[in-house]
């Protein structure tokens, strides 16, 4: 009988960024495109049509990594800003040397590592908090999306 893991005790590091509070993570989704599939490619004798769909290519997508506002959680932005270029330096970014591998691992209810993920050449495409409410107690979130070229499950 499988073993059933829930989603609810996890841990994201990426080169760099390993002590962020992360509340959650969503939206990681791989998807091959399909060309040549929707229509007729051609037409044979007897007006008979020919199909084929082909593998067009593959599609991710990007992922949402939601955290509470920390000391430590400071680094996404940081991050974020290295990546993207800056307008009073006359457009200077280091986004290409500043992407990383991460790791997302999904642990059972005895803090054994069951399943992991492998994200590859990851880069923050936006950045954003919660929001600010006088008298709240609600705590201070971060939300950064990344994008990737990749991701494979090791474990």
């Amino acid at each position: 009988m499988p073993e059933y893991i829930s989603n609810a005790k996890f841990y994201f590091e990426a080169d760099g960024l390993t002590e962020i509070l992360i509340q959650k993570i969503s939206g990681m989704q791989m998807k091959m495109t399909v060309a040549g599939g929707d229509a007729p490619i051609g037409v044979t004798k007897d007006g008979k049509t020919q199909t084929q769909a082909t593998i067009g290519g593959v599609e991710c997508s990007e992922i949402t990594i939601e955290c509470v506002a920390t000391s430590d959680s400071k680094q996404l932005l940081e991050w974020y800003n290295k990546c993207h270029a800056e307008a009073l330096s006359g457009g200077k970014a280091e986004g290409r040397k500043s992407r990383k591998a991460a790791k997302i691992s999904i642990y059972d209810g005895d803090g054994e590592e069951k399943i992991q993920y492998e994200l590859t050449d990851i880069f923050p495409t936006s950045y954003g908090t919660g929001d600010f409410t006088a008298g709240s107690g609600d705590l201070l979130t971060e939300s950064v999306t990344i994008g990737f070229t990749y991701f494979e499950r090791k474990k």
